[in-house]
């Protein structure tokens, strides 16, 4: 074989090695901004479907959102800013809400049964007939939250700031209160039912 012909098959070779890395940085380009975007793109389903069970949402910015009956089940919000969104019969069962601003928000007869809302701030928020049975709420803020009616079975408040929460006909059948209230020995109210203290 010819000298020509090896340059030839090498340079044949070389052009198609270069044809196929220019398709692979390609796609890794188009990989890389689908996940630089992927949250926003979730963002974006969820206002318009109002359907992104188990999505990760983490750090996203929903203000003033209408996330009325929306699904969110098992999603993971953690550290999101969800201030003054509306998420009246919503599906938050097992969702994750760590450490989000849920303040001033409308989260009525929506269901957060399991679900991890440690360290997030709940103040000024409507939890009117909410079912928050079994959820976690370790130094939450649930500063002036209206929670009439809502369900607080098992659930520990002994590290959730209380300060003029509502808490008029709210089920709390062992739930674990603050050593404050217990020492003040807090009485039901008469619409109130009977409470079930578990201080073990």
């Amino acid at each position: 074989m010819s000298l020509h012909c090896v340059n030839y098959e090498g340079s044949k070779r070389f052009s198609v090695m270069k044809s196929k890395c220019l398709v692979l940085v390609f796609v890794l380009s188009v990989c890389g901004l689908l996940l630089l975007y992927r949250r926003e793109i979730l963002v974006g389903w969820l206002l318009v479907t109002k359907h992104c069970p188990s999505c990760d949402l983490r750090g996203a910015r929903l203000i003033g959102a209408d996330l009325q009956e929306a699904n969110l089940q098992a999603a993971n919000l953690s550290a999101a800013n969800l201030s003054e969104a509306n998420l009246q019969g919503s599906n938050l069962t097992a969702a994750t809400l760590e450490q989000t601003d849920l303040s001033l928000s409308n989260l009525t007869h929506a269901n957060l049964v399991s679900a991890n809302l440690n360290r997030a701030n709940l103040s000024g928020g409507s939890l009117i007939k909410t079912d928050l049975q079994n959820a976690t709420l370790k130094q939450s803020n649930l500063l002036f939250a209206d929670l009439e009616g809502a369900n607080l079975s098992d659930v520990d408040l002994r590290q959730v700031e209380l300060y003029g929460a509502n808490l008029l006909n709210t089920t709390l059948t062992g739930t674990l209160l603050p050593e404050r209230l217990l020492q003040e020995g807090r009485q039901p109210k008469k619409k109130e039912p009977i409470l079930d203290f578990n201080t073990q």
